[in-house]
């Protein structure tokens, strides 16, 4: 009678004919087969072929499957000649791509991609050399978002000397340290033309900052106080002209502010009046978003005496559009010219995460539903125009508001640690965070109520809130 583990064995060695070398390698694997003679040698044989393999795998650049196989490769077969050899060329293509990706300027990903091999228990003196120059040029781009270059050239600096030979190293240093008198330049001619309260030059001036330190909070909260200080003049003759700014206080000439109700699709009419209570959301490092909570928003120009929703500093009609949340979808209705992903919409519209919705000829907006478990959404200012109040969007808020590092929330804060979220109680706003953290210097374990003029500050986030 043939015994049960010759009969395995036999199953076992036609997969391996065959090319079926994880089936064989699971046989092999059952019960105590590898313990015989002809099942070591059996399973040598399969360790080398799923080796070969991996490495047919990683050089058609799948990586995680390479690794797969060498990890199959080793429990059957052991630390074979071949299994080193494979191990050593998924290393080396594997510490290439992280230096590509730091030529690249993507440090991040550089990162990520030397946790993985870690996580192989790879350790050898390039991969420590990688690692640290990674974690340098990280900073350094970190630092550098913020305006803080004097900084981020020392961070630089470490990592030049941890690889004097790479040049792009050298050509980055080089890169911040005319990064460095720029910024100085610009934030002392800023905080000289903020002083003299010549604001139109401190918008100009903080975008020009913010084109280098696209997260310095002094620039940002510069352009937000120019933002409140001026408006958007715009002249045309049939098409959009240049744009000169003028004082708030200054009716514009040559546009008719609509004081009486608009038609818009359906036969409804629109109001001068703001249709909720709306907030100014300030974070720190990020900036400022203007916060609707009725299910009903009304969009137009900004220009003294025309009460809208969302004002923008723009060439629109008094009143021009209509956001409003129906259960979780979202519906534009026009007033004025609207286009939907470039489409002419002459009654109301769903509008789906992404979308670009034009007003009038110019203004550009990307709606937005990042957050799956929220039914609250996002505008973004895509062109030149801003919100007066608040420079970086709107946020369109139903129950609840997700902030926090991830891509899929709200607002993403990049360099908080997790989420913060606002959410709606018994008609008040309210903050809730895994961390303790303080609303107006009153400690906080996990949640609290917010009150217009509030201010909540965590151990990495801070941020407040104005009643517009």
């Amino acid at each position: 009678m043939i015994p049960a583990w010759r009969r395995r064995l036999k199953q076992a060695e036609e997969a391996y004919k065959v090319g079926r070398l994880d089936e064989a390698g699971r046989i092999l694997q059952e019960g105590d087969l590898i313990e015989y003679l002809p099942g070591k040698r059996l399973s040598a044989k399969v360790a080398d072929e799923i080796a070969r393999r991996a490495s047919q795998r990683a050089a058609a650049g799948d990586t995680s499957a390479g690794w797969r196989d060498l990890e199959a490769a080793r429990s059957l077969g052991g630390d074979t000649g071949r299994w080193v050899a494979v191990r050593g060329e998924l290393v080396a293509e594997a510490l290439d791509e992280v230096e590509k990706y730091l030529q690249a300027g993507d440090a991040a990903k550089a990162v990520a991609r030397l946790e993985r091999l870690q996580r192989h228990d790879v350790q050898n003196k390039r991969l420590r050399t990688l690692r640290e120059v990674a974690r340098h040029l990280e900073s350094a781009e970190r630092l550098g978002r913020h305006g803080k270059f004097a900084e981020a050239e020392s961070q630089l600096a470490a990592a030049v000397a941890l690889a004097p030979d790479w040049k792009f190293l050298a050509e980055r240093k080089r890169s911040c340290r005319r990064a460095v008198d720029a910024s100085r330049r610009l934030s002392s001619k800023l905080h000289q033309a903020m002083s003299a309260q010549r604001w139109t030059l401190v918008l100009k001036l903080a975008e020009r900052l913010l084109e280098i330190a696209p997260e310095s909070r002094v620039a940002r909260e510069a352009r937000s106080a120019a933002w409140q200080k001026v408006g958007a003049k715009v002249s045309h003759a049939g098409q959009l002209a240049k744009t000169q700014f003028f004082k708030s206080d200054k009716p514009a000439a040559t546009k008719r502010v609509h004081a009486t109700p608009e038609p818009v699709a359906g036969g409804r009419t629109l109001t001068n009046k703001p249709a909720g209570p709306r907030y100014v959301l300030w974070i720190d490092a990020v900036g400022g978003y203007l916060v609707c909570r009725d299910d009903r928003v009304t969009i137009g120009q900004a220009i003294p005496g025309n009460r809208v929703d969302v004002p923008i500093q723009a060439d629109l009609r008094g009143k021009h559009a209509v956001i409003r949340r129906e259960d979780e979808q979202y519906l534009i209705e026009p007033v004025g010219p609207v286009r939907v992903d470039g489409r002419v919409i002459e009654s109301a519209a769903l509008l789906s995460d992404g979308d670009e919705i034009q007003l009038g000829e110019s203004v550009r907006l990307r709606f937005r539903r990042p957050h799956p478990l929220s039914a609250s959404a996002r505008l973004e200012l895509m062109s030149s125009h801003r919100c007066p109040s608040a420079p970086e969007g709107v946020l369109l808020m139903a129950e609840s508001c997700v902030l926090g590092p991830r891509e899929g929330n709200h607002v993403v804060c990049r360099d908080w640690s997790d989420d913060v979220i606002l959410f709606w109680q018994a008609d008040q706003l309210h903050c809730r965070a895994s961390v303790p953290f303080e609303i107006d210097g009153k400690r906080c374990d996990g949640r609290g109520p917010l009150r217009p003029g509030a201010h909540v500050a965590g151990e990495d986030f801070s941020l407040s809130l104005e009643e517009v």
